[in-house]
């Protein structure tokens, strides 16, 4: 049997135990270590752990121009870096198209209202505002991704003086 037969087993096994691959139960979690502070030439940082997974976010708070469309508001701007040592994926070019993924993601998620007020960024309309660049560490990719990053970046902005 090849190893993704064996793997389809297994979690059809898991499924009727009430468990995961992994062993945990279908309603435990995993336990999330936040640290705040951790990069000291940033306005703000955090690095998240989430299993055999490991973030770190970097946000430079610096002055702009406001962006046509929102007078009134600064932004923010999203880089994301897959580590070739957080998965052999990533090797090469490899993590791009993921990294692409992740920071468009973040855009819709972190650019709006409901998020951050960004017209607390803005210092002065049509001429001044703040622009945050999120800069977004995958050291260790071991699952829940998306969850782990949006606790860093939340954490790093919260951190941001």
């Amino acid at each position: 049997m090849n190893y993704l037969g064996a793997r389809q087993l297994r979690a059809s096994e898991c499924g009727q135990e009430d468990l995961r691959v992994d062993g945990r139960g279908c309603d435990d979690y995993r336990c999330v270590e936040v640290e705040t502070d951790v990069v000291s030439n940033t306005s703000g940082s955090a690095r998240v752990k989430l299993g055999h997974t490991d973030i770190l976010v970097g946000v430079k708070a610096e002055m702009g121009t406001p962006k046509l469309e929102k007078p009134n508001e600064g932004y923010l701007e999203f880089f994301v870096d897959c580590s070739a040592s957080a998965a052999p994926e990533f090797e090469g070019r490899g993590g791009d198209d993921l990294g692409t993924e992740i920071a468009n993601t973040l855009y819709r998620i972190f650019n709006n209202k409901s998020s951050i007020d960004l017209k607390s960024l803005c210092i002065s309309p049509r001429e001044h505002c703040w622009v945050l660049y999120v800069d977004v560490l995958l050291l260790e990719c071991g699952g829940n991704l998306f969850d782990a990053i949006s606790i860093a970046v939340k954490a790093a902005l919260f951190n941001t003086r």
